[in-house]
């Protein structure tokens, strides 16, 4: 209720709020991100009557909702620098907006007296805008070695990220082991995979897949630790080969020697039907005076496939067959069958028409035609198809019984899809 303003007083205001709660969705770090989403509304304004009237005002609404993703070099996660007493060592470290809505983050070192510090401390992002903020390392005490957590947070409800910073002081004159402490160099250890990522695989199945890993050195042999970590970590798994026996770890240590490869294997076993995560840790072993460089590997699988069969058709031992009766050259005849997804994950299914059984000679759309010719077809649904043949004039509509044409039908996993036409496709 608003009260009356009369002659010779200030108006009477009311303020009302309007709140905006997006929709709750579960979406995979690895699942590949469409647009933001679009809530339009409005707020109409009118007097409380029994009769109808219009509406005094109206106020359009509008407001987005999205993805906030942070994307960082998978070397930067940790932040080694070294620095003489009261001079200033930096590190740029790029910042991605890898999610589909913009984000205002807060880049902080939040310990009090550290002497680390970030510049910018607050930076504006647009989906795939990146950005560098300075990483300073600059110390006071020539004793001084600390270790801090860099805090990046996604305003106003998160997510937050961390990266870690390791700094030390040094003598003006010294100069660092190589490769030191806070070494910047790149890591010499090489992989021809900067992620594994498996497609659908049946629940109580396993899948393996392999990385090279090839030491750069040409004098010295690397050895690696390797580790798997993550929240879905349960789920994958190092196959080692000792001796004649096959075993399955969650870590191991290997030796890489001069532009020698060395094959990793990883197996993949889901327990569920959704997308599971983890990553796979590969650090130098060194000593204490000398800690190595650790690098991840991220690894993404999806538990469940899809699996196609035809209803409403002929089986055959190794194909299916339908009757196309009464033919009639120039006239349309048809057939309807079903296509049946029996899987736990949606298929991308589409079909091709052939002369023959070899694949080699398309057929004349104007002689078959299916519709719909490509679907998607979520698990544990159908869809109706239907062929269209036109037998063409030449033909001779009193032969016996023969093989018109081929219908082939290609699916394959539509998640899969839809990630390899984001890669192809990038915004």
């Amino acid at each position: 209720v608003m009260p009356a303003s009369y002659e010779g007083q200030d108006p009477k205001f009311l303020i009302i709020w309007v709140l905006f709660h997006s929709p709750k969705k579960l979406i995979a770090s690895s699942e590949t991100l469409g647009s933001a989403e679009e809530f339009v509304a409005r707020v109409d304004i009118e007097v409380d009557s029994p009769n109808p009237t219009p509406a005094l005002s109206s106020v359009g609404l509008r407001a987005r909702a999205g993805i906030a993703r942070i994307h960082a070099p998978r070397d930067l996660q940790t932040v080694h620098l070294l620095a003489s007493v009261n001079s200033a060592a930096k590190q740029p470290l790029p910042l991605k907006n890898a999610g589909n809505i913009e984000v205002y983050l807060d880049i902080k070192v939040p310990e009090q007296g550290s002497h680390f510090s970030v510049y910018p401390e607050n930076l504006f992002l647009k989906p795939g805008e990146e950005h560098e903020v300075i990483v300073s390392f600059t110390p006071k005490d020539p004793k001084a070695c600390e270790e801090r957590i860099l805090k990046i947070f996604v305003h106003p409800c998160g997510p937050q990220y961390e990266v870690v910073l390791k700094g030390e002081a040094i003598s003006s004159g010294s100069q660092p082991l190589s490769p030191g402490p806070c070494c910047s160099d790149l890591p010499s250890i090489l992989s021809n995979k900067q992620f594994l990522a498996w497609g659908g695989v049946p629940l109580g199945r396993t899948q393996l897949q392999k990385l090279v890993l090839r030491s750069s050195h040409a004098s010295s042999a690397q050895h690696l630790r390797l580790l798997i970590r993550g929240q879905d970590q349960d789920c994958f798994q190092l196959q080692n080969t000792f001796g004649s026996e096959e075993r399955l770890t969650s870590n191991c240590e290997v030796t890489v020697c001069p532009k020698e490869d060395v094959v990793i294997s990883v197996l993949f076993a889901p327990t569920r039907l959704s997308c599971m995560l983890a990553k796979l840790e590969i650090k130098q072993l060194r000593n204490r005076l000398q800690p190595g460089i650790k690098f991840m590997i991220p690894l993404s699988g999806y538990g469940g496939t899809s699996n196609l069969i035809l209803e409403g058709v002929k089986k055959l031992s190794d194909s299916y067959m339908i009757t196309v009766n009464s033919l009639v050259p120039g006239q349309e005849s048809r057939a309807v069958f079903s296509v049946r997804n029996t899987g736990s994950r949606a298929a991308f299914v589409k079909a091709v028409g052939f002369k023959d059984s070899q694949k080699k000679v398309s057929l004349d759309p104007k002689v078959l035609r299916i519709f719909p010719d490509k679907f998607i077809l979520k698990e544990r649904m159908q869809e109706d198809v239907t062929v269209v043949y036109t037998p063409p004039d030449e033909r001779n509509d009193q032969r016996t019984t023969t093989e018109l044409s081929t219908v082939y039908f290609f699916g394959g996993d539509e998640i899969c899809r839809q990630q390899y036409r984001s890669i192809q496709n990038p915004v």
